[in-house]
């Protein structure tokens, strides 16, 4: 896949960069916008920082990054990387060798509703996604991950935080719904008469949810089918608890 450019310089993302100054201060803010198709693919690897997504109704992305700085560090220390195609755009922070303390960047983003999330990954932060009905993948060593109103298959690992899905409609029976976490709990709220085989395990915590199945295992690992079954549903955590609802239902 051949995209347009690595880093945009010239473009609008440099502009804004080239125009903040070099001394820590209060946040720092740019916006940009770049046309993408209705089912187009976005992806975000950041480091420092929350990664928040929401769809709309248009053919194009909107991206804002807000850069925080510490006492030690500058703004100018972290920036971001721009690829991008007629299908395709994907966002990344980079920062300068030697830099003293990382600078905090936080990406909001606004896609096409039918828009691929083919990767949001943050290392400490949190990934907040909301009415975007294509597939998702996301990823967290610290912090939650929390995705609201989605239609496609769903793959959410953390590590130290909770992971809280609420679905529209599920995916097709070939699609995926996995939610992981180690430290944290997993939430699911399901779509009226939902139809899943469901795969749920904690080693300490418990499991709770519909009249589906024990309304609070104890024994770390609960099958159950939904209705007439169909999509597999895998929700695991090591410490925390799962819990499995419909619409009504969840807190």
């Amino acid at each position: 896949m051949r995209f347009r450019a690595l880093v945009e310089l010239g473009g609008p993302l440099f502009l804004a960069l080239a125009a903040l100054p070099a001394a820590a201060g209060p946040p720092q803010s740019w916006t940009a916008r770049y046309p993408l198709p209705a089912d187009g693919e976005v992806a975000v690897s950041n480091v420092q920082g929350s990664i928040e997504v929401e769809g709309w109704d248009r053919a194009e992305v909107e991206v804002t990054v807000v850069k925080t700085a510490g006492e030690e560090g500058s703004p100018d220390d972290a920036v971001i990387s721009v690829e991008r195609n007629a299908r395709a755009l994907r966002l990344r922070t980079l920062y300068l060798q030697g830099a003293d303390a990382p600078v905090q960047v936080d990406y909001h983003l606004r896609v096409p509703r039918q828009a691929r999330l083919a990767g949001l990954r943050t290392v400490n932060g949190d990934v907040v996604v909301r009415n975007v009905e294509g597939d998702l993948e996301a990823h967290t060593l610290n912090g939650d991950i929390v995705a609201s109103g989605g239609a496609g298959s769903v793959v959410a690992q953390g590590v130290n935080g909770d992971v809280r899905v609420s679905l529209r409609a599920l995916p097709p029976p070939d699609g995926r719904l996995q939610l992981e976490t180690i430290n944290g709990d997993v939430d699911l709220e399901l779509p009226e008469n939902a139809g899943a085989d469901l795969e749920l395990s904690t080693v300490a915590g418990r499991i709770e949810g519909l009249p589906y199945f024990p309304a609070a295992a104890t024994d770390g690992a609960v099958r159950a089918r939904l209705g007439r079954g169909g999509l597999t549903v895998r929700l695991r955590t090591i410490r925390g608890d799962i819990r499995i609802a419909a619409p009504e239902q969840m807190l």
